[in-house]
C-alpha cells in the first residue's frame, strides 16, 4: 500500500512538471507543435484535441489510473521497475526544466539563432533580429 501511495505522488509530480514545462515552453515559443516538446503520444493526441489544460486532466487521469492499477495488481519487481522508471523521469524533468530556463534567459524572444541551432522547428520568426 505503501508503494502505491509513493507511486501515485511520483506520477501526480511528474504530470505537473510535465504540464508546466510545456506550459513554460509553449509561452516561450507559442508555434513549437507539441510533439517536438513531449514525447507522449497519449498527452499529444489530447493536447492538440482540447488544449493544453483539458487534454492535460484528460491524459493525466488516465495515466494516474494505469499507475495505480499497475502498483496494486503487479508482481514487486514490476512496481519497482515502475518506481525506478519515475525517479528517473523527475531527474530528466528537472534537468530539462533547467535547460529550458536557461534558453529562456539566453533567448527571452525565443529567437534562436539559425548559425548557432540550425533551423528550428517552430521557432519564433516574427521575432527575428
Amino acid at each position: 500500500m505503501i508503494l502505491t501511495i509513493i507511486i501515485a505522488t511520483l506520477c501526480i509530480l511528474d504530470l505537473v512538471l510535465t504540464f508546466y514545462y510545456v506550459y513554460k515552453y509553449k509561452k516561450w515559443q507559442p508555434n513549437k507543435p507539441y510533439n517536438l516538446i513531449e514525447l507522449n503520444p497519449l498527452l499529444v493526441f489530447l493536447w492538440n484535441k482540447f488544449g493544453l489544460i483539458t487534454g492535460m486532466i484528460i491524459g493525466g487521469l488516465i495515466i494516474l489510473f494505469l499507475n495505480i492499477v499497475v502498483s496494486i495488481y503487479s508482481h514487486w519487481s514490476i512496481i519497482l521497475i515502475l518506481l525506478l522508471a519515475l525517479c528517473f523521469v523527475m531527474y530528466k524533468h528537472f534537468k530539462n526544466i533547467k535547460l529550458l530556463n536557461k534558453l529562456i534567459k539566453q533567448y527571452p524572444t525565443g529567437y534562436l539563432p539559425e548559425e548557432k541551432f540550425g533551423e528550428v522547428i517552430g521557432n519564433n520568426v516574427t521575432t527575428k533580429i
